[in-house]
């Protein structure tokens, strides 16, 4: 009987994991259906599974997965300002390590369109600490921590730039000292177009500039040969 439940349980997992594959992709091919998604309800129970189900990775995953595809419309966006959504991001942060490039790269998104609400969820999360907290470890558990530690940086200041709560948010990066590390430095060239959740369809996401350097190929100084019979002009055809 063990043995069948643990067959039942692999097999949820990987239905579940293809599932979320699929959605996705669906998404990144026609971002306007993203657009729809607030008015069937379903952004508010996406955020819950995350706390309801903190003990269950592959829930964990799936949901991150789908809610950083998600960011990427405004009309989403609006409506996670609208429901809980900071705080149960930063427990699947706290869950699932091997997420938190995900997370991050979603948060560099939702805080970049400087809506106020969600930046005031992220200070009564605590999220600037947490976020901190992260600059300062060594994300062993990512595949590229340089690039998590930039969108990091960007979100930061993304939110330290709002009108109405960035005063706060900025009192407490100045009393960071790994913020004072971070926030002079150039960002940018760490972060690929090439999206964190690459990796969901087993991808290895791409750095940008000179972070990796792929193989080149020499081209030739001198043009191939030419086949003799090609050249010429046969007489027999005239």
């Amino acid at each position: 009987m063990i043995t069948v439940k643990s067959t039942s349980v692999c097999v949820q997992v990987d239905l579940l994991e293809t599932v979320t594959s699929a959605l996705v992709c669906l998404l990144q091919a026609q971002p306007s259906l993203a657009d729809q998604v607030p008015s069937l309800g379903h952004i508010p129970q996406l955020c819950k599974k995350m706390v309801t189900h903190r003990q269950q990775g592959a829930i964990i995953r799936a949901t991150v997965l789908v809610l950083h595809q998600l960011a990427t419309s405004e009309v989403c966006i609006q409506a996670m300002g609208h429901t809980e959504c900071i705080n149960p991001l930063k427990q699947a942060m706290q869950a699932r390590k091997d997420m938190i490039g995900v997370v991050c790269e979603a948060l560099n998104r939702l805080f970049s369109t400087n809506h106020d609400q969600l930046i005031s969820q992220a200070l009564e999360a605590g999220m600037v600490q947490y976020l901190l907290g992260l600059l300062e470890g060594r994300l062993e558990a990512l595949e590229n921590p340089a690039m998590t530690k930039a969108q990091i940086v960007k979100a930061l200041k993304s939110m330290s730039r709002s009108l109405l709560h960035g005063s706060r948010v900025a009192a407490i990066l100045d009393k960071s000292t790994v913020w004072s590390e971070y926030k002079d430095q150039r960002h940018d060239l760490f972060i690929s177009n090439t999206p964190t959740a690459g990796y969901l369809t087993a991808g290895t996401p791409a750095t940008a500039g000179y972070l990796t350097q792929g193989n080149t190929k020499t081209l030739p100084d001198a043009p191939p040969p030419m086949d003799r019979e090609d050249s010429l002009v046969r007489t027999d055809t005239i």
